[in-house]
């Protein structure tokens, strides 16, 4: 199909209590550390990711740097330095990791400029961590470890679909939670 016919829509979940849109990686180091810290003691499964601040502050630069890099080498021209997160269409897994607490912001991904959003099948983090995975058996080299532009992310879905819960019971997609945006712009 077509990027232009696809009525794609982009979902940004958010704890109920939380404003959406916050992201830590514009906080400098000490402050995004602190607001993990405090993150890591609640419930949910959304949140065991915080279990080492440190850690898990290092990963997501990294991984950061990699979606950009590889976004600009692909012809995307981000506005923003940092990216404000969303899902295609929807993620049981992320709702159901809000323990019933979460709310979701919805956009058609045709409100932003094509050269303004990556995506990554599955998250940005997991994805980047898969390049060390690469001989296990649900590392998927068709989109594992790769930087989408609309089109060719619109290719996958139509090749691979959107993932819904294959995660609960097939091996091979363990990590195939969701295909996450990262729209490099404000949000109007």
């Amino acid at each position: 199909m077509n990027a232009d016919d696809r009525k794609m829509m982009l979902t940004h979940y958010h704890h109920k209590d939380d404003a959406p849109f916050q992201t830590l990686s514009s906080l400098a180091d000490e402050d995004a550390l602190s607001v993990i810290s405090n993150l890591r003691d609640r419930a949910g499964s959304v949140y065991r990711r915080f279990r080492d601040p440190e850690k898990y502050l290092k990963q997501r630069r990294e991984a950061e740097r990699w979606v950009r890099q590889a976004f600009i080498s692909k012809g995307g021209q981000p506005i923003s330095a940092y990216p404000h997160y969303f899902v295609v269409e929807r993620a049981v897994w992320i709702k159901e990791g809000y323990n019933g607490q979460s709310r979701a912001v919805q956009f058609p991904v045709s409100v932003f400029q094509s050269e303004q959003v990556s995506f990554t099948y599955p998250d940005s983090m997991i994805s980047y961590w898969l390049q060390s995975q690469t001989d296990q058996v649900f590392y998927r080299p068709e989109y594992h470890c790769q930087v989408f532009v609309l089109s060719e992310i619109c290719e996958m879905i139509d090749a691979f679909g959107i993932p819904s819960e294959e995660w609960r019971t097939e091996a091979a997609r363990r990590y195939d939670l969701f295909i996450e945006a990262q729209v490099w712009t404000n949000i109007p």
